[in-house]
């Protein structure tokens, strides 16, 4: 039973890596051919990086409602920053590279004790990995 357990535990860190890459891969397609992509740099919030890419199409650039969910999803992942006292369990989770089960607990307890003053206060959260949390602490707004 662990060994099922852990070979799904690695096929999905396999998922996701395999996802990041494909998503990568977009946004290289996609931004690189209007400008370099390192233009896109620094850690900005979802609602500046949505603005961000609302403005590309604007002046023109070229994709798919699809192609533009991927470079999202590569943006939250990999550049952007997170209000952990303001923001949903869903826009948590892939800022911070945790479960969204994490995420949700990281929410309720928010609700709980009000706001998070620092890390190790998010590190105690049941079910947060505490080594994500710090590998991604320029990330988190409080």
């Amino acid at each position: 039973m662990r060994t099922g357990i852990l070979i799904l535990a690695a096929f999905s860190v396999l998922g996701v890596a395999a996802e990041d890459d494909k998503d990568k891969a977009t946004f290289e397609a996609v931004c690189g051919s209007c400008h370099p992509t390192s233009t896109a740099d620094g850690l900005r919030s979802e609602p500046e990086w949505k603005e961000t890419i609302d403005e590309m199409v604007k002046i023109g650039a070229k994709g798919t409602p699809s192609q533009f969910d991927s470079v999202m999803r590569f943006l939250l992942r990999n550049q952007t920053k997170v209000n952990v006292n303001t923001a949903t369990a869903q826009q948590i989770a892939p800022v911070l590279a945790i479960s969204d089960d994490a995420a949700r607990a990281i929410v309720a307890r928010r609700s709980q004790i009000g706001a998070f003053k620092t890390v190790e206060e998010l590190q105690k959260v049941p079910g947060v990995d505490a080594a994500k949390l710090a590998e991604r602490r320029d990330r988190i707004v409080f």
